[in-house]
């Protein structure tokens, strides 16, 4: 194991444990240095442009799921990529996740869904990934999709997230009012409250525009 990965295998252990912050990530390798981020975007988020694939996936049940449908609906949306036998970024990323699952509390799978993709959908079955998910400690509102591999990759090619080999994909996390279009795109490890203020950000931008909307009589 290389270097970085030991670092980054060391901080997932700490963030699964509870012992950790969602700190900065130990290295630029892990954490890309990030360019033109537009001034209305939090510490650390850029906006991204997102294009939501029309596939249809499957969640972790083996239920199908349209995935425009999923994340362009009332909720917003917080969305990671992982790979079940990833022993490195993805569990960092997944400890990320459960602990904005635990701070959002009743809000998951009402006001804001997470969903997790997975980028290997040859080894990622539904089955494998309910198994995964568990470990998480995955809840109602918690969604992970996988589906063939033709129609995963055109989902993270229209999120940003493709990558020839899978097992080097950059770690990130996409927070988006997909009914909107509008994303912000999070690389390396974002701290809890930075993705919570960009919801609470995309909730006020909602509540806006509905006190503009005229009234119908």
């Amino acid at each position: 194991m290389t270097t970085p990965h030991r670092i980054l295998a060391a901080l997932a252990a700490a963030l699964l444990a509870g012992e950790a912050r969602a700190a900065e990530p130990p290295c630029e390798h892990c954490h890309p240095k990030k360019e033109g981020a537009a001034a209305s975007a939090p510490a650390g988020g850029a906006d991204a442009r997102v294009d939501l694939a029309d596939v249809t996936l499957l969640d972790q049940h083996g239920a199908s799921v349209p995935l425009r449908a999923l994340a362009a609906g009332d909720p917003l949306v917080v969305m990671d990529f992982v790979f079940t036998t990833c022993t490195t970024v993805c569990p960092v990323l997944s400890a990320i996740m459960a602990r904005l699952q635990k701070r959002l509390g009743d809000r998951v799978g009402k006001d804001v869904l997470l969903v997790s993709v997975s980028i290997d959908p040859v080894r990622d079955t539904p089955g494998r990934l309910e198994a995964y998910a568990a470990r998480f400690k995955a809840g109602p509102g918690w969604t992970w999709l996988t589906g063939t591999r033709e129609d995963v990759d055109r989902a993270l090619e229209g999120m940003g997230a493709y990558a020839a080999s899978f097992a080097d994909h950059a770690p990130m996390i996409l927070v988006g009012d997909g009914r909107a279009g509008t994303w912000t795109r999070f690389n390396g490890f974002p701290k809890q409250d930075e993705v919570l203020a960009q919801l609470d950000a995309l909730a006020a931008a909602r509540a806006k525009v509905a006190r503009a909307a005229p009234v119908k009589e």
